[in-house]
């Protein structure tokens, strides 16, 4: 039998860790408490027939076990309570405060430059930021997180006025290229946080008229100057860059994606052009 102030023992360290709250620690309290008195006159009765033993040795080997035993249902106890008691995060939110509580471990969350809380939940890394205008605050959704993403350089310069002006923007790509899944993935993916954060409207084109589909489509591509344009290229070499008005990705595979969430890192300012 478990020494029932053993038992809130673990109760009372649960409640200081904030794995429960007073309320049901005070709950707890109230259930144990009978207990003591039960386990008082159990221990009592056994060092009665300990003492009454004729043999002394027995009696000690006898107090050993009883002990060895408490030692183990008392572990057991807290590990049980700790799996079975301890509040599971269910939202975004809930995994955002145990992080910042330092309660994660590092591949599900971290604090990026003590600012920023990064966790993970089904596959995707989120954080949460004002709008560029200062008018809201928003969950962001990104397949790579700044970790992940630390040794990319963001090439070249970027023009900000241009940029901040453009209510719509290209997007530009090789049509006759081969890597269509991956082009599209990580056309999406900027064009789903262009549109919602930067209020910024995305314009289909084709860096070439060399299909059907292109002769429907604007002809864009980096000399366009006065129009503000991301351009997806399919390359051996892995780079993401900036050309006064235009945002370039090269690449072939998840490189394509990784290289967009490079870019967004630096227009959202979690991110450096280049890390330390």
């Amino acid at each position: 039998m478990m020494d029932p102030r053993k038992k809130l023992d673990v109760l009372k360290g649960s409640l200081e860790s904030g794995i429960i709250d007073k309320e049901e620690y005070e709950k707890w309290k109230e259930k144990l408490n009978p207990d003591v008195e039960k386990f008082d006159r159990k221990v009592e009765e056994l060092s009665k027939a300990a003492d009454a033993s004729a043999e002394p040795k027995k009696s000690s080997e006898k107090i050993l076990v009883i002990s060895i035993t408490v030692l183990v249902l008392l572990l057991a106890a807290i590990f049980t309570f700790s799996i079975f008691n301890k509040t599971q995060p269910k939202t975004l939110e809930d995994l955002h405060v145990l992080n910042l509580k330092g309660k994660l471990a590092p591949e599900q969350g971290y604090v990026y430059k003590g600012i920023y809380s990064f966790v993970t939940l089904d596959g995707l890394w989120y954080t949460q930021l004002q709008s560029p205008k200062g008018t809201k605050i928003y969950s962001l959704a990104l397949r790579y997180s700044p970790k992940d993403l630390k040794n990319i350089a963001v090439e070249g310069s970027l023009n900000e006025e241009l940029f901040n002006n453009k209510s719509e923007f290209y997007v530009t790509f090789n049509p006759t290229g081969k890597e269509f899944s991956y082009v599209g993935l990580a056309v999406a993916d900027f064009n789903t946080h262009m549109s919602k954060v930067f209020e910024k409207k995305p314009i289909a084109a084709c860096d070439r008229n060399e299909t059907e589909p292109c002769k429907a489509r604007p002809i864009v591509t980096c000399d366009d100057a006065d129009k503000l344009v991301l351009y997806i290229k399919e390359s051996e070499r892995f780079r993401a860059y900036y050309n006064n008005n235009c945002i370039v990705v090269e690449g072939n595979g998840l490189d394509l994606v990784k290289g967009v969430d490079r870019i967004l890192y630096n227009l959202y300012k979690i991110m450096e052009q280049q890390e330390a």
